[in-house]
């Protein structure tokens, strides 16, 4: 599991990237996890150019975090896994829709990174304003297939 401090770390160093440094990362983002970045992109296609720019941000900030966590040992993740993963994010978030009992909330396997998506979800963007509630319902979605993805080893459990 992905720990607080790991992301907080994460955003401290990202946090002091130029833009050059930051332009250079995306660059390595796309050609390791290529197939992540056009599953945001796909399931980007038709919303905002908002919802595009923050879900490809927030992807790249759970791929940096968990590179970061696994020393280097982040294979390239494959369209297969995630489509495994998107089912398995449907299923959770079907979970939740159930209904209000508690005890029917599944348990989040990476709660830190999952917690620091919907923290950023509820900032302001660059232009000051507040994403829509399905925008930001739309964006988890997506990061929750992200980071499932990032966080399943190959035979489908938690690393």
């Amino acid at each position: 599991m992905i720990s607080s401090e790991l992301v907080d770390q994460t955003c401290v160093e990202v946090d002091s990237y130029s833009e050059d440094r930051m332009m250079a990362e995306f660059d390595s983002f796309f050609k390791e996890q290529p197939s992540i970045c056009d599953f945001v992109i796909e399931l980007t296609s038709d919303s905002s150019m908002q919802v595009q720019e923050v879900s490809l941000f927030l992807a790249y900030m759970v791929f940096k975090t968990v590179k970061l966590g696994q020393k280097d040992t982040l294979g390239t993740i494959t369209s297969e896994s995630i489509e495994a993963a998107y089912r398995e994010s449907e299923k959770w978030i079907d979970r939740i829709n159930e209904g209000p009992d508690r005890a029917q909330i599944p348990e989040d396997s990476e709660p830190h990174l999952t917690q620091y998506v919907i923290s950023e979800l509820n900032q302001p963007l660059e232009n000051g304003k507040l994403l829509e509630d399905d925008d930001k319902g739309e964006v988890f979605f997506v990061l929750k297939t992200v980071i499932s993805s990032l966080t399943r080893s190959p035979l489908g459990q938690n690393i």
